[in-house]
């Protein structure tokens, strides 16, 4: 088996805050994924996201409540939740999966698309890891990819149907509170605009105009801003300025002291020092290197092996994960009835 959705030129640059359309094909209505160490911006979606750890460790923002999620950890990010990724260990390995949660409900599962899922295993007692291990294993059999076999994809597909019909049945759920959903979305287009308004001005200045308005005291807006984005407007804005240094680099040919002082870096030493903590290399190897220009999916031929490898040992529990999905368990057989009873009518 490979692992699939790993080759680097299939990976998309990273799209600005927003609303994220994965676009699941006709065919499949599920997107299998793995990245490494990566700076993933703020945004939502349609689809349900259930992410695994399967290395290192990395801090995520969903809905203003901050995870730290470690090794075997997992989150299902149910649809339209607004989140972000603000910092990852740079061995991290991630696997995910995106699932159009409308269509497996119009598949057959009532309700599948409006159910608020409760799985955040770093929340759970240990017990719950067994109950998310089918999970692991039926995500890792989305990802390895056994690219000779002509029947793959209708494979990868059944493996997605039995992954939804998994969660259905054994994850613990809230349904969808109305006035919630209406208030995250209230919040979350105010967060939108703030970051729209961001530019060049005096940051201080700047946040207490953009606090003016919004009809918000200064300091209740800086709450709001690091609830979302999980750091502070200072280290976003700073972000900011050293995504446009790092532009620059790789765009024109001013010198590296010009490029600081037009992104508002004063300090030659503080540039330098915030510049290798956010790209992990100087500015000047960054100019030299082939550096993305911000911080995403950096996946080594190292990476990709170990990814197999950690995917390829949780793939020996797909037969279980599949007894589970349908139900065919120890005391789930009690009630299995023949659904083609033609000789049982034969007197």
């Amino acid at each position: 088996m490979n692992v699939a959705y790993l080759r680097t030129e299939q990976w998309q640059e990273v799209r600005d805050c927003g609303f994220e359309n994965h676009g699941p094909t006709a065919g499949s209505h599920c997107r299998p994924f793995v990245h490494g160490y990566a700076d993933v911006p703020y945004h939502w979606h349609r689809e349900m996201e259930i992410l695994f750890v399967l290395r290192g460790s990395f801090r995520l923002v969903v809905d203003g409540q901050t995870c730290e999620m470690n090794q075997d950890d997992m989150i299902i990010i149910n649809a339209d939740v607004p989140h972000n990724s603000t910092s990852i260990s740079r061995d991290a390995l991630i696997c995910g999966v995106h699932l159009d949660a409308g269509h497996f409900e119009r598949l057959g599962l009532p309700g599948f698309a409006s159910r608020q899922y409760l799985c955040r295993t770093f929340l759970h007692s240990r017990s719950f890891m067994n109950r998310v291990a089918p999970i692991k294993a039926l995500m890792a059999r989305l990802i390895l990819d056994q690219t000779n076999h002509p029947e793959e994809a209708m494979a990868r597909q059944t493996i997605a149907n039995l992954l939804a019909c998994f969660i259905y049945r054994w994850i613990p759920y809230e349904k969808a509170d109305a006035a919630g959903t209406q208030l995250r979305s209230d919040s979350r287009n105010r967060i939108l605009r703030i970051m729209d308004t961001l530019g060049d001005n005096d940051e201080n200045q700047h946040l207490s105009e953009i606090a003016e308005a919004e009809g918000l005291t200064l300091s209740h807006l800086s709450r709001l801003f690091k609830r979302h984005l999980g750091i502070g407007y200072r280290d976003y804005s700073q972000n900011l300025r050293l995504d446009s240094s790092a532009d620059e680099l790789r765009t024109t040919d001013h010198t590296i002291s010009v490029i600081m002082e037009r992104n508002g870096f004063g300090n030659p030493a503080v540039f330098y020092n915030k510049f290798r903590a956010r790209f992990g290399c100087s500015p000047a190897e960054f100019r030299r290197g082939s550096r993305p220009l911000k911080p995403q999916s950096m996946l080594t031929e190292e990476d990709a092996a170990e990814a197999q490898r950690i995917l390829a040992a949780h793939t020996v529990n797909v037969g279980k994960a599949a007894e589970l999905a349908v139900g065919l368990t120890a005391t789930g057989k009690k009630q299995v009835v023949l659904s083609a009873p033609h000789n049982a009518a034969l007197s």
